[in-house]
């Protein structure tokens, strides 16, 4: 018998950031997270967050959770079904943006409840072991001045022992990019994987000439170097570049990643547990990955993906920002570049409640 769902439970808070975000989608010094509590009537608690960006866009996927808690709430606890069952539900509205993720917080609180009321560590819970994942720091390296940035450098280098670590591209020049390219290098060992994310910033036509010329850097990827909605030309990038080009965070469910892969619009996919529609859209997105034989890297929410990275065959990076850290009284750790899961029910993520009420907007 499954146990009942009895009690749903939605909170916002707005968290400062450690670091501000310095990006060519905006500068933010404060982080929105929506928290959602499932309650059992055997007592287990499972619980979410997601990160919507935007705080003024929090009130309505709020309302969206509550709505899509009536197909949860006094019935049995059955994640999987749920999620069918709110795809169906969403569908009139589309099966993306806000909707999709009012499931997603609903299905990740759900599966870490169903984990918790099977004792077991959600990856073991899912059928995979529990083992170290291998992260990078994405936690900083904004598009700051090089002397900034060798400095950041030092420090997320320091934070987990970290070889690999992301920067943002995309300045007004080629010049400006291989001198922020220089500067975290000169922190890092010769054999450390440095990642680049240009958050949508190129047209495809500027795209084109910066990244041939970038080709010759050794990035260990192109992330999202042009609008991600342009698939078509994301297929004709990799036909004139060689270095790996990635994209995938802004896949909205299943149905995004996959037109992604039938175009071949990239070389990897890197999933947000948000937009994919938390555990249940990643676990069918993966699959498809494995078949298209594309490697996966995470976005965010690095506690639940670490989980779902090792139910992933193809799984390559996990992509470490400490912004949650707050939000729980055990965050989880980083030694030597690997993140270490703890051997802990569900998630393993108990709530701070004293941040929580310190920083609650609703």
């Amino acid at each position: 018998m499954h146990p009942i769902v009895t009690t749903i439970s939605v909170v916002t808070v707005n968290l400062p950031l450690q670091r501000s975000i310095v990006s060519a989608v905006g500068h933010y010094d404060k982080w929105p997270f929506i928290i959602t509590e499932i309650t059992l009537d055997n007592g287990v608690v499972g619980n979410s967050y997601i990160c919507p960006y935007l705080l003024n866009y929090t009130q309505p996927i709020e309302f969206v959770i509550r709505e899509l808690s009536g197909f949860v709430k006094n019935k049995p606890l059955a994640p999987a079904d749920f999620y069918e069952i709110g795809l169906h539900q969403i569908s009139l509205l589309g099966r993306s943006g806000i909707a999709m993720y009012a499931l997603a917080a609903l299905d990740i609180a759900m599966w870490d409840a169903s984990a918790k009321d099977a004792d077991l560590p959600l990856c073991e819970h899912l059928g995979g072991d529990l083992a170290d994942v291998k992260a990078y720091n994405s936690g900083g390296l904004w598009l700051l001045p090089p002397e900034k940035l060798a400095k950041q450098a030092a420090e997320l280098r320091h934070e987990g022992n970290f070889s690999a670590l992301k920067i943002r591209l995309g300045r007004d020049n080629l010049d400006t990019d291989l001198k922020a390219i220089e500067a975290v290098r000169s922190q890092m060992d010769e054999e450390g994987h440095l990642l680049c994310d240009f958050n949508q910033v190129l047209t495809f036509n500027a795209a084109i000439p910066r990244l041939k010329a970038l080709d010759q850097e050794g990035l260990y990827w192109f992330e999202e170097p042009i609008p991600y909605y342009e698939l078509q030309n994301y297929a004709a990038l990799r036909r004139v570049i060689s270095t790996p080009l990635i994209l995938g965070e802004n896949f909205h469910g299943v149905d995004h990643a996959t037109q992604s892969l039938e175009i071949g619009s990239g070389d990897a996919i890197m999933p947000d547990l948000m937009r994919i529609g938390g555990i249940s859209g990643w676990i069918k997105t993966a699959a498809l990955a494995e078949a298209y034989k594309k490697p996966v890297s995470s976005h965010l929410y690095h506690e639940v993906s670490a989980h779902l990275m090792r139910v992933t065959p193809t799984a390559d990076y996990l992509e470490w920002m400490n912004w949650s850290d707050p939000l729980f009284k055990e965050p989880y750790q980083v030694k030597d570049g690997h993140l270490k899961i703890p051997e802990r029910p569900g998630v393993g993520l108990e709530l701070n409640r004293e941040i929580i009420e310190l920083y609650r907007v609703r």
